[in-house]
């Protein structure tokens, strides 16, 4: 399964908005992409249900628009 994220740093508190179709919104304290994506990845993770370690990026490690999948 592929989803699609945006992800909005330096955001005042951590939330995630599902838009249907397997796309997301996320956003997050962190104002940085590396701390953003950890924090990103454990957020889905408790979301969904689904394991950290499920979840890869296929895309947009370093950009706001990431497409990740879940396996």
């Amino acid at each position: 399964t592929l989803i699609t994220i945006k992800v909005k740093l330096s955001s005042l508190k951590n939330s995630i908005e599902c838009f249907g179709n397997d796309r997301y919104l996320v956003k997050v304290q962190a104002n940085e992409h590396n701390e953003a994506n950890k924090l990103m990845i454990d957020m889905l993770s408790r979301y969904t249900g689904i394991s950290p370690k499920k979840i890869e990026f296929v895309r947009g490690i370093t950009n706001e628009d990431k497409l990740l999948r879940i396996v």
